[in-house]
């Protein structure tokens, strides 16, 4: 029996120790060392579709018994607003599972017919969402706090929750040999998963390579705070990105509250101006005045290897891009999946942490790029978006430069990407006004068979629109009460 030591019980670290054991079962001992007096940094609270891997194939509890018992609502997507200035977007998930390499011929032939309206997921107002037998895509929106406790009362027969805090590290700066702990003393473990957050006490001992991404992303500053609403009855189905003057707000509707905060740059704005900014953005949007403020300070970054010797980083011990776009337990489960992929017998060889590695880089390297590109904007009307705007990446001046001279097909978007869809990439860059009708016209001129791309084109857009009026639409509270039932 391996022995694996998880040392952190937030997110990162209640998704790993369950991952784990779901996994190899009787063939592991894991147990998760947490310091009780340390609660969640209320950060996370918006995910992916990836959450289901976890709460469907790992923890295997009923989706409609997870929303009731933990007060999650459904997320069919994020509406962006304000980063092109006076125009709002919506970057939706697929309605339905079947997205394929020709889903982007809706998209080329609506805008070509200046009938774009928005990508997938687009009837948000309404707070309703698909009613049919297929599966559709969508996310969740959590409270993180509530989520750790749901864990870990599932997994309490099968995980050791020790509350006991670590005072020393002991390595040979190839592996890990043992953790003291307070009350436990020493322990040894085969395997240890660093969950410690931005610390990464694990991690560092072992001499990891740091990936600065500052000059990307300054945004190094968040300020996080649970705001109580009575949505009666009507419960969005989106996650809330707007952009201010130095950065952006966040508002995630959860059963009987918002979870807001505003994401910044220290490098041009202090944290008190920040705390002034946020406090007057809270008392217009929700008419509440605030004391206390989360700070929450960051260095945008990646460890290069997340897996060294004995020791797998997991969730902000291996890094952390920004909020946007709600990749944190995204990260999170991917990395995992990553892991079980690569060390089926536990053997921990020297090829399964290198491809591990590689696939971390390629996933770190993908969020980073495309948070970058929601910075592509026209705003100017501050130090902050101004650097933004003349500190573009390599590759969103070079994405930038395809959509505004062609469209973009699946052919060149998906043979170098793998973790969102061309759907996304279509999205966002239409919202950010990036395509020109003109020159996607003359791209498609110029192809050979560009009469039969067309009219499959059209075609392919008026069956989805006709599909799209005959899928019902139920009410999102009917779901989270359960009177109506979604398939995932």
């Amino acid at each position: 029996m391996k022995k694996f030591i998880v040392l952190g019980s937030g997110t990162s670290g209640l998704i790993a120790a369950t991952m784990i054991k779901r996994r190899w079962k009787d063939k592991v001992h894991v147990s998760l060392y947490y310091d009780g007096k340390k609660k969640n940094i209320g950060v996370g609270e918006s995910t992916t579709p990836t959450i289901h891997y976890f709460l469907k194939e790992y923890l295997k509890v009923d989706l409609h018994e997870f929303l009731r018992d933990t007060g999650s609502t459904v997320k069919l997507g994020i509406s962006f607003r304000e980063w092109i200035k006076g125009t709002d977007y919506f970057h939706g998930f697929p309605e339905t599972n079947d997205v394929s390499d020709d889903h982007y011929p809706e998209s080329l032939y609506s805008i070509l017919t200046d009938q774009y309206d928005g990508g997938s997921n687009t009837n948000i107002a309404a707070n309703t969402i698909p009613n049919h037998t297929l599966e559709f895509l969508h996310a969740l929106h959590i409270d993180t706090q509530v989520f750790s406790d749901y864990v870990r009362k599932e997994m309490e027969e099968e995980i050791d929750f020790i509350d006991d805090v670590a005072t020393e590290i002991k390595s040979d700066g190839k592996n890990i040999n043992s953790i003291v702990f307070e009350k436990s003393g020493e322990v040894t473990a085969d395997f240890y998963v660093d969950c410690s957050g931005f610390k990464s006490l694990l991690l560092k001992e072992l001499s990891p390579e740091w990936v600065d991404i500052t000059d990307k992303l300054p945004v190094d500053r968040a300020i996080a705070q649970q705001v109580p609403h009575d949505f009666e009855d009507e419960y969005p189905t989106y996650t809330i990105a707007e952009a201010t003057d130095n950065g952006w707000t966040w508002q995630i509707p959860i059963q009987g509250r918002y979870g807001t905060g505003y994401v910044y740059s220290s490098k041009f704005l202090s944290d008190e101006d920040a705390k002034e900014k946020y406090g007057a953005w809270l008392k217009e949007k929700h008419g509440v005045e605030l004391d206390n403020y989360n700070f929450i300070k960051y260095k945008p970054g990646f460890y290069k290897k997340n897996w060294i010797g004995n020791c797998l980083a997991i969730g902000l011990s291996s890094g952390f891009i920004e909020p946007l776009e709600s990749t944190g337990i995204h990260i999170i489960v991917q990395q995992m999946l990553d892991f079980i992929r690569y060390n089926t017998t536990l053997k921990n060889l020297e090829y399964n942490k290198t491809e591990c590695n590689r696939r971390n880089n390629l996933l770190y390297d993908e969020i980073t790029e495309f948070i970058c590109l929601h910075y592509n904007t026209n705003r100017t009307d501050s130090p902050f978006w101004r650097y933004m705007t003349e500190n573009k990446s390599d590759w969103v001046k070079m994405f930038d430069e395809k959509c505004r001279q062609e469209f973009l097909d699946h052919k060149s978007i998906e043979q170098n990407k793998e973790f969102w869809h061309i759907d996304s990439y279509i999205q966002v860059a239409q919202g950010l006004r990036l395509f020109n009708p003109k020159s996607i016209q003359e791209w498609l001129d110029s192809l050979s068979n560009s009469e039969e791309v067309y009219e499959e084109c059209r075609q392919r857009w008026e069956e989805l629109n006709r599909a799209k009026v005959q899928i019902g639409k139920v009410p999102h509270r009917c779901v989270l009460n359960g009177s109506v039932v979604i398939n995932r």
